[in-house]
């Protein structure tokens, strides 16, 4: 029982922070403690021995004292501490690592309800959610254990946004502009992001695809282990807009095919395109593999504004580089107009 509520506790307020930090009630940038570490220990010990106590004292074992209430406090503060070091471009991770704690949490009061089917279920919630947050911290060139203390994409030097320097110059274009490029091209390789799940634009996007496979195009779907705000966010959207599986490949199958590619459509994407990850040391992103998409010949990237960075709160370069046109819009308009330029001949 202690441990179910404990855990249980620990999965409810930091989900309640993944939740203010994915929906932009709380920044996403990491929010360092000073000590942060030694806090947490404390917090955790304090945890253990009290559970250790609560499962000897018989008072309190049958709801007599305040120990269990003590334990759920202090696992809500460290639910918390967890969470808040965590940059939003490394929350797909955390979510995936709450998902398990869930299931160790349903286990546990399996024990205490002795009722097998809750163990069962929690431990496969559990141990599938640990297993796939170690596939994805692989992914990301992120430490395990760093993901369980909490303290990973969190360095001091790298807690927020840049300054905001100079404006720079960047070409914009139409959809129409690249209705033309694409139509014109040999091969395109799309990247979606979290802007493509927020607009519902998969099914606009599988239309597009379709009509420049059409034009003897060669049309492939690049994926990041993390774009969006949670694990497969990009899968499960392509395969809602029934999105052939055999042109959907992941970063590791596909990125070197950027350098030979036409065009990369960029649609909402922006921390997984950003070319800073590997070669700023200040930034939050740093050392997170990336799609390079700068490598194409020709960028096409669709964002709703210039005004907005990405959600670890760092500027893309990619976005002001010779090769790349913006195509400033909602990701579904965009993408609904460009079809309408193909639909049109666009030669």
């Amino acid at each position: 029982m202690g441990l179910g509520v404990a855990i249980g506790a620990i999965t409810f307020s930091g989900s309640i922070i993944a939740f203010l930090k994915l929906s932009g009630r709380m920044s996403g940038s990491p929010i360092l403690l000073p000590g942060r570490h030694v806090l947490n220990l404390g917090v955790l010990a304090g945890i253990l021995i009290l559970t250790g106590v609560f499962a000897f004292d018989a008072a309190a074992a049958m709801g007599q004292g305040p120990l269990l209430w003590i334990i759920l406090a202090l696992s809500f503060v460290i639910g918390v501490t967890l969470i808040i070091p965590i940059g939003g471009a490394d929350m797909p991770v955390v979510i995936s690592m709450l998902n398990s704690y869930s299931g160790w949490a349903a286990a546990a009061m399996g024990f205490t309800l002795q009722n097998t089917a809750m163990i069962i279920t929690g431990a496969l919630v559990g141990s599938s959610g640990a297993i796939l947050s170690y596939i994805m911290c692989r992914a990301m060139n992120r430490s395990f254990i760093s993901v369980i203390a909490g303290g990973f994409g969190a360095e001091a030097d790298a807690g927020g946004p840049k300054a905001a320097g100079p404006a720079k110059s960047y070409k914009a274009g139409s959809a129409d502009d690249a209705a033309f490029i694409m139509q014109n091209a040999e091969s395109v390789i799309i990247v979606p992001g979290y802007g493509m799940a927020v607009s519902q634009a998969q099914h606009a996007l599988r239309e597009m695809g379709d009509l420049l496979k059409k034009e003897g195009v060669s049309v492939k779907y690049a994926i990041h282990p993390v774009a969006g705000r949670m694990p497969g966010h990009m899968n499960v959207l392509l395969a809602e807009a029934n999105v052939p599986y055999d042109e959907v490949f992941e970063l590791e199958d596909i990125n070197s095919e950027f350098g030979q590619c036409d065009v990369a459509f960029v649609i909402g994407a922006n921390d997984v395109t950003n070319p800073l990850a590997k070669t700023d040391k200040t930034s939050p992103i740093y050392g997170m593999p990336i799609l390079d998409v700068e490598k194409a010949k020709t960028v096409l990237f669709v964002k709703r504004s210039m005004g907005g960075v990405g959600y670890a709160g760092v500027d893309n370069p990619v976005f002001y580089a010779d090769n790349t046109m913006m195509l400033l819009a909602d990701a579904k308009k965009m993408v609904e107009n460009i079809v309408k330029g193909l639909n049109g001949g666009g030669h």
